[in-house]
């Protein structure tokens, strides 16, 4: 087994400060420490818990964001909620390590659960779960062949990865590597996919929208009639389980699925690192280059509602892609040291996370889009979504979203720093006090920033005896900086990684004063966007709000546009042409429409022959018309509600 590069530390050695206190804190106070009473597939009528309710995926996707979130905030409410699921979930298991509702014999869930408890463990180190967990294993281990992953869990079969390298590393028990093996065998071939991927084009071009989703809609009753069914089946053969999974529209539904592309896209690091071949680390790279060359979009994902929709910005992105494109990239930059992986990984956190919230955290979209004009109840050009899709409430679409949204904010908080064979890695700068221990001695380092609004970062050594350690530092993408060590410079560097080597003491101060200047990016669809550092820009538009049923603040409410929103930056040899810069105080919520903490304002004119199409931004004219300059106000992306990101390129006459 291959050994990390930057190790992950307990949540409970990570103590939030500052705006990401603020934004876990929202969440614990909306949906999160709200939703068992709001939605009965998380309450007590859970079969997970015990009840006669929904007993597949959505507790343990419930489970892995509300465990880590709990040990940050250190919070009793839900210390004392997670534990009750921790407990259900211990109890359940049988003698022979199966475990959960035993009319669901689906592995998939089961998965979850075993990536939901490793970080509990690292907070809690309670010492039911390795045992818990290695028979688990071991029973997966003796069954797999007679059961093999089947539909989901073809897809996702190594999502328990960190799970077994931490009963691996605890246990040394040989049979684990002979389970990931077997695991690659049973799974969908995402090696080879991420090598050369073989759907370029949109859904459309493999399967009609209108055929799927009349069978769709005819098999979705019984789909939920049957997950919470309680009569105890018999397995399904194996011979039936691999037809099944080899069939052709089942296969292009699998590999091609939004969601299951951003888990897999740290399948071949996850292998390689539990298996010692370390060949297969470059694949994410090719294969996230390949789905951002056809399907990407400026905001650091693919389209895919909920199937790969090409690089059309008023397409959807799904909720749950969001949060487990953010959990692979975590293990893709733990495990391979990539400060590239960082970069993404906050693109999607302080941007698209964000955006697909309400500011309050008490309602999430099923799809966001870039380009987003209106999130209300209409028609649009989406693949396989309702027509509520877009708007914000507690269920919208589907309730897949509604159970995995917890993961997102907490597992990002969580990664604030590692340990290195050397010392520490701060490369996620978000406010925070770090406790934890380098060769056997405890130190302490509090984080001071307003990072990615603000581009000072202060880190202290605030306790602990002196300490010889490297500390990795990482200069973001797009962005320059100077670091500072006690006052005397280490030298100004480009975007990437870098190591303070020092004899640190109590009271020593780094500091990293970065240059962000607002930059044009080129997106696959031929458009351009401006960025500031890790800030995707968006076109502040006037936001109506209109209540549509619940009660507030757990109701479901759509955004319609007060005004134009069609209307692009100016470039001027290739640069957008920057009027100024506001900053204001970061608020108490961060990602607030009514108080953003950063307006630039750029030169722009609106687009005369920009028009909506299917309730959407329009196709961008090839021919843009131009009309007369105006100052456009751009806000950071997730400070919205509805906005516009991507633009046609109009330089300046």
């Amino acid at each position: 087994m291959i050994p990390r590069i930057f190790q992950k530390i307990p949540c409970s050695a990570i103590t939030p400060e500052g705006y990401l206190r603020r934004q876990l804190e929202l969440q614990a106070a909306g949906l999160t420490g709200n939703i068992s009473s709001l939605w009965g597939d998380l309450s007590d009528n859970s079969g997970w818990l015990g009840g006669k309710g929904e007993s597949w995926e959505r507790g343990p996707y419930f489970m892995d964001g509300l465990l880590p979130l709990g040990a940050l905030l250190q919070d009793e409410n839900l210390e004392k909620q997670s534990l009750k699921w921790v407990n259900a979930v211990i109890a359940s298991q049988r003698e022979d390590g199966f475990f959960g509702p035993p009319w669901n014999r689906d592995w998939w869930p089961r998965l979850v659960v075993l990536k939901a408890l490793v970080p509990y463990y690292g907070a809690t180190g309670d010492p039911r779960v390795i045992p818990f967990m290695e028979r688990f294993l071991r029973y997966f281990y003796e069954h797999v062949d007679k059961e093999p992953p089947y539909f989901w869990a073809a897809a996702r079969a190594l999502e328990a990865g960190e799970a077994i390298e931490l009963v691996y590393r605890e246990t040394g028990h040989e049979y684990l590597p002979a389970l990931v093996h077997k695991l690659k065998e049973y799974m969908y071939d995402w090696f080879t996919y991420f090598e050369d991927l073989p759907y370029r084009r949109p859904m459309t071009a493999y399967i009609n929208r209108t055929v799927l989703n009349f069978f769709k809609n005819l098999a979705e009753p019984v789909d939920e009639l049957l997950k919470k069914n309680r009569k105890i089946r018999p397995p399904r053969p194996k011979d039936k389980i691999l037809k099944f999974n080899g069939h052709k529209i089942v296969r292009t539904l699998s590999l091609t699925h939004g969601v299951n592309i951003a888990m897999a896209l740290k399948y071949p690091v996850t292998y390689g690192m539990l298996t010692g071949r370390e060949e297969y680390y470059p694949l994410p790279h090719r294969g996230y280059e390949q789905l951002m060359k056809y399907h990407g979009t400026a905001a650091g994902l693919w389209t895919a509602d909920e199937h790969l929709s090409g690089p059309n910005p008023a397409n959807g992105i799904e909720l749950c892609a969001v949060v487990e494109l953010m959990y692979s990239l975590e293990e893709l930059l733990s495990i391979t040291g990539d400060p590239a992986y960082a970069d993404l990984l906050e693109l999607v956190a302080f941007n698209a996370l964000p955006a697909t919230f309400t500011p309050d955290m008490c309602c999430h979209q099923y799809v966001q889009q870039v380009n987003q004009i209106a999130a209300n109840v209409k028609r649009r050009q989406f693949y396989d979504t309702k027509s509520d899709a877009n708007v914000y409430g507690l269920e919208p679409n589907y309730g897949c979203c509604t159970a995995n949204m917890h993961q997102g904010f907490p597992k990002f908080a969580a990664n604030a720093c590692y340990q290195t064979a050397q010392g520490l890695a701060f490369l996620l700068y978000l406010p925070c006090t770090v406790r934890t221990e380098f060769r056997g001695r405890p130190l302490a380092f509090r984080v001071s920033t307003d990072y990615p609004f603000r581009h000072q970062i202060k880190i202290e050594m605030i306790d602990g005896p002196e300490s010889d350690l490297a500390m990795a530092l990482r200069i973001p993408a797009l962005t320059s900086g100077e670091i500072i060590y006690n006052g005397v410079s280490e030298g100004h560097h480009p975007a990437g990684l870098y190591t303070l080597q020092k004899n640190f003491r109590k009271g020593d101060l780094v500091e990293i004063n970065l240059d962000a200047p607002v930059t044009a990016c080129a997106n696959p669809d031929g458009s351009i966007s401006l960025r500031k550092g890790s800030l995707l820009l968006a076109l502040r538009l006037k936001e109506i709000y209109q209540p549509l049923k619940g009660r507030e603040p757990f109701n479901y409410r759509q955004y319609l546009s007060g005004g134009a929103w069609n209307y692009a930056p100016l470039l001027r040899a290739g640069k957008a042409i920057v009027l100024g810069e506001k900053t204001a105080a970061i608020p108490p919520r961060p990602f607030d429409p009514d108080a953003p903490p950063l307006i630039v304002t750029v030169k722009g004119v609106k687009v005369l022959n920009w028009k909506e199409k299917q309730h959407s931004a329009g196709p961008y004219p090839a021919r843009p018309e131009p009309g007369t300059p105006v100052n456009l106000e751009m806000v950071p992306y997730g400070c919205t509600n509805i906005r516009m990101a991507q633009f046609p390129i109009i330089k300046e006459a």
